[in-house]
């Protein structure tokens, strides 16, 4: 363990916060910056049980801004932003809990050509992370990168093999009921790695994009989309028989009609459960367990749990 001293991103407004990030393989570190004298410490715990998954807060910081922090470190599925812009990076890391987040790029955190999160982060596009014996692959697929985020994953997908538990981040998700639909593309590159290796501990896919949450489970494994953060909210919707789209603004429950040719419906038979809410999922492990329990951000209380044992 050694200081590590980071450069300043300084805003051009006081409004506006500075942010930084440090990444390590070791679990225990402390960095300070420049010309401050605070010095940060944190220390991840020797066995993680617990950590939570959010997504698509668009510069919303209502629901960050109260959240408790009896958990480890967080999971961020993309959308942080609504147009990339370094302030609104900036604006949207106020208020954050103070405890260590893996970011995935999403759609919005993009401006133009600029891409302001590497910049920020030091993250490439696809990255992966070891934390104890917990293990993360992220992935970016928009603009048709999930032919390169298949590459990634095949090319290190060995260094997951001794992890007891793996899991994969992505903003688009491979199966979904909100607005947006699935992401076909995105759905075949995610089948074709999980079924190409099943001598990984594969536990879960984390997304987000569409703004509803919902739950698929496709040869026991779980895809959650947690796009319910702080932006607004889509409709769940499912199939009429004639292939017409019905709306509601509640749930849905159940595996659902796929309509040939229609690539938005496209792994709706793997179809758990979908709720209009803004909600946080959250990972807890057990003995032998790994419960999901999904937080209503509104209520703060949890309304449904998912239980995965191994």
């Amino acid at each position: 363990m050694q200081k590590s001293y980071l450069p300043g991103y300084p805003s051009k407004s006081k409004a506006l916060s500075n942010f930084h990030s440090v990444f390590v393989n070791s679990t225990s570190f402390n960095y300070s910056i420049p010309g401050r004298d605070t010095v940060y410490n944190y220390h991840l715990p020797s066995e993680i049980t617990k950590f939570i998954v959010i997504s698509d807060t668009h510069t919303n910081t209502k629901y960050t801004s109260t959240m408790s922090t009896d958990y480890d470190f967080m999971i961020h599925a993309g959308d942080l932003c609504n147009d990339g812009y370094l302030s609104e990076i900036y604006a949207g890391f106020q208020n954050w809990p103070t405890k260590p987040m893996l970011f995935t790029r999403g759609n919005h955190d993009y401006f133009f050509q600029f891409d302001h999160f590497k910049r920020v982060t030091s993250r490439p596009l696809h990255y992966h992370q070891k934390i104890g014996n917990l293990f993360f692959f992220s992935v970016y697929t928009q603009h048709g990168n999930h032919k390169s985020a298949l590459k990634f994953l095949e090319a290190n997908a060995h260094l997951a093999l001794n992890s007891k538990h793996v899991f994969i981040v992505v903003h688009n998700p491979p199966y979904a009921t909100g607005g947006h639909g699935a992401n076909k593309p995105l759905s075949v590159t995610i089948e074709k790695f999980v079924d190409n290796h099943p001598e990984l501990n594969l536990r879960a896919v984390f997304s987000g994009h569409n703004h509803v949450f919902a739950a698929f489970k496709r040869n026991q494994l779980l895809y959650f989309v947690n796009g319910v953060g702080g932006g607004y909210l889509h409709f769940v919707h499912s199939y009429e028989q004639m292939g017409e789209r019905m709306w509601t603004t509640e749930e849905l429950h159940g595996p659902q009609a796929v309509i040939y040719g229609d690539d938005k419906s496209y792994g709706y038979q793997y179809h758990l459960d979908s709720y209009l809410k803004y909600t946080r999922t959250e990972v807890t492990f057990e003995q032998n367990k790994i419960i999901y329990s999904i937080r209503d951000l509104d209520t703060n209380m949890v309304f449904k749990t998912y239980e995965e044992t191994f």
